[in-house]
């Protein structure tokens, strides 16, 4: 297991205001004594590839690595420009992720658009998938699927935010290579368990979002590890399954950056007392 995070404690500073590079960030992250760090493409000030290059340098001179690449298609929008330039977006994002050294890049199934019925919207998010995991293959790059909840610039809720619908996306899905990025969190934007949910697809996970919610039904952030998520019984079922990959601890709370350190310390720390099988 190793240890990294999403700074979403510092999302819009960096992503919306611009009053904080990445290059900050990184440095943050190196003294918080962590081993990686996710990069969302909204936070890029660029996709060329020199840009990122030298990014991916400042990187590994922190001593970090890209765990996780951050996109967030919408494939369920009906206009079909739209949809197009989606494709073509999660792509420049899988070759983004590649220059970087990230080997996995999050994706998302879109929003919940009234006009788009269940198995119409469902079909066109498997088709979409098919053709971006034939392309990330080229690029030895893995996409993980996240049911998020809600992206910070969609205006509706995720449309496999329920159990049951991201379930079927991830059957019809069975035979190829997509995995997941796991989100502890998110079910219970739902009013879902996530321990029974992983349990369904924990053959799969390649990313774990460590993050954590103070009640059901509601966004506000709980330091990872002392809100709503059973982390000993998530971490048992990653365990028993013979997870080693990512941890990345969210955490956007009003604690700031004092929370964020205690998040790394009770992951870390629940983590290593969770036995082993």
């Amino acid at each position: 297991m190793r240890l990294s995070c999403n700074p979403l404690l510092f999302f819009k500073d960096i992503a919306v205001d611009r009053t904080m590079s990445l290059n900050d960030w990184f440095e943050t992250a190196a003294r918080l004594g962590l081993e990686g760090t996710e990069v969302q493409h909204v936070c890029l000030p660029s996709l060329e590839a020199d840009d990122l290059a030298q990014m991916a340098g400042a990187i590994r001179a922190r001593g970090l690595e890209v765990s996780q690449f951050i996109s967030a298609p919408d494939f369920v929008n009906p206009d079909p420009q739209f949809h197009r330039q989606q494709i073509r977006t999660l792509q420049q994002h899988i070759d983004a992720a590649a220059l970087l050294g990230a080997h996995c890049v999050r994706i998302t199934a879109g929003q919940e658009y009234p006009d788009v019925p269940m198995q119409q919207g469902i079909a066109r998010i498997v088709a979409s998938f098919l053709e971006c995991l034939e392309y990330a293959d080229r690029k030895d790059v893995c996409l993980a699927y996240e049911n998020h909840y809600k992206d910070y610039f969609w205006e509706r809720r995720d449309f496999s935010a329920r159990g049951e619908v991201y379930l079927e996306i991830l059957d019809r899905l069975q035979d190829t290579a997509l995995r997941v990025n796991f989100d502890c969190a998110n079910p219970l934007m739902v009013g879902e368990d996530p321990a029974p949910l992983l349990g369904r697809v924990v053959d799969r996970v390649v990313h774990v979002h460590c993050t954590d919610r103070a009640k059901l039904f509601e966004y506000t952030h709980s330091v990872p590890g002392e809100g709503k998520v059973d982390f000993p019984s998530v971490f048992g079922i990653l365990k028993r399954a013979g997870f080693d990959g990512w941890l990345s601890i969210e955490y956007n709370g009003v604690e700031g950056l004092e929370g964020l350190k205690r998040a790394i310390g009770n992951v870390r720390s629940t983590w290593e007392q969770t036995p082993s099988p």
